[in-house]
């Protein structure tokens, strides 16, 4: 109890310097200032401190997956995932296929979890003591891992593993005072909360996740949980804007006041599939506004040749474009837009056809959207688990083989793949 109570106390002290920095720091958002960056995986604290200014309120929720060059550049030369790190990309397993590949919603169901796909995320990325790892990212943790874990740990029907994952989250990262995970936490700092701002797509993955569990393990607790993480989520990080009620990326750094360039979102923050759920948890917001600006913006954010959005978008002028001091890239983050557009069926066939039709080209990669060029693969099954699940919501065809059969080696690309497999499950009656 005392290590809490000190860890909250630095942040609270944290936030009181939010109103000191905020109004200079974030105007400053040229594409060569780094202080607005995402932390990315692969990243070490030492090379984080020497390149991005520690402005602890500011930093921004990270684009999980993402390496270092990411940051720095737009472009480089394409480098296998298992050739950069001399380790094989995936681990074969064998996963029955079922279903056919035949339309949507016909074979509707509860969605569960293969074992082999649960074994490998708890297993390789599950501490025993509840903290997701990202061991692509120095083995940091952050909410929106802990959300996955809990979504994935409720779709498995693993009441033990659920409870272990969730205690964690309410000890080491809902230590705000506004209801809201700090996001981002270091094994090896001390303090381990190295950023007390938000990423409010964790939070939704979180109350999403307790709504789940709150169903599946008759646990009225975390219906409890869910409905003040859900109040908490629209109250403080949503706003109206020409889109509509929008969702922003956390409390601190994106709106209008805080960038030149603002309000700026991040589409992939968009969790289609988890409205229903806070509906029913927090019943007295408009969710469905959510839903509506999301296929708006969807619509809205294609950009240049590519016809894609980026992962970072600056809604400041007439049209959404990609934001100040982010390369316009679809990457890491918005490889997430079609998986939950997809699993929800948000908008209509239509609006998954730009992925389609670059997956068709090309595999998994990441895009600049204004030259269409495919800057990096994305190796490996979890990525084209998404493609795959976008190909079934599209045509019916069913997943490829590597999204039944191989487990990736990285915590963010197995959490796609399962969850790719649990939309299939609930949304299709094929590719499953």
């Amino acid at each position: 109890m005392s290590a809490r109570v000190s860890v909250t106390a630095i942040v609270a002290s944290f936030s009181a310097l939010l109103a000191i920095s905020a109004g200079a720091a974030l105007l400053n958002d040229s594409p060569s200032e780094k202080a607005a960056l995402p932390c990315e995986p692969g990243e070490r604290a030492a090379t984080m401190a020497s390149a991005v200014p520690q402005n602890i309120a500011l930093r921004l929720p990270m684009a999980s997956g993402e390496t270092a060059s990411h940051v720095a550049e737009t472009t480089f030369d394409p480098v296998p995932a298992a050739a950069a790190t001399g380790t094989p990309v995936s681990t074969p397993i064998e996963v029955a296929a079922a279903g056919s590949a035949a339309g949507s919603n016909a074979g509707a169901t509860k969605a569960d979890l293969p074992a082999p796909l649960w074994a490998n995320f708890r297993d390789n990325f599950i501490g025993d003591d509840g903290r997701v790892i990202d061991d692509g990212n120095g083995k940091i943790s952050h909410s929106e891992g802990q959300g996955y874990g809990l979504l994935l740990a409720a779709f498995a029907d693993d009441p033990v593993t659920f409870r272990r994952v969730w205690n964690w989250t309410v000890t080491e990262l809902l230590i705000r005072d506004d209801g809201l995970a700090a996001w981002r936490w270091e094994p090896d700092a001390d303090p381990h909360i190295t950023d007390p701002n938000n990423a409010t797509d964790g939070d939704i993955l979180i109350a999403w996740a307790l709504m789940e569990g709150a169903a599946r393990f008759n646990e009225p607790e975390y219906r409890k949980a869910a409905a003040e993480i859900a109040a908490a989520i629209y109250e403080k990080t949503t706003e109206e804007s020409a889109y509509g009620r929008i969702i922003l990326p956390g409390v601190h750094g994106f709106r209008a006041d805080d960038r030149r360039d603002g309000p700026v979102i991040n589409l992939s923050y968009w969790v289609f599939p988890a409205f229903p759920a806070l509906a029913k948890a927090a019943p007295q917001y408009d969710w469905d506004a959510l839903r509506d600006s999301g296929v708006a913006l969807m619509r809205a954010s294609r950009f240049g040749k590519s016809n894609l959005p980026s992962d970072w978008i600056s809604l400041s002028g007439e049209k959404p474009r990609p934001a100040n001091g982010f390369p316009p890239t679809f990457a890491y983050n918005a490889i997430r837009v079609p998986l939950y557009a997809a699993w929800a069926e948000a908008g209509d066939r239509s609006d998954l056809a730009p992925y389609q039709a670059l997956w068709e080209r090309t595999q998994p990669s990441t895009v600049d959207v204004m030259s269409g060029r495919a800057v990096q693969p994305l190796g490996g099954p979890g990525y084209a688990a998404v493609a795959g699940l976008v190909a079934c919501a599209r045509q019916g065809t069913p997943f490829p083989a590597s999204a039944r059969n191989s487990l990736p080696d990285l915590y963010y690309p197995s959490a796609l793949q399962a969850l790719s497999v649990v939309a299939a499950q609930e949304a299709y009656s094929g590719c499953r």
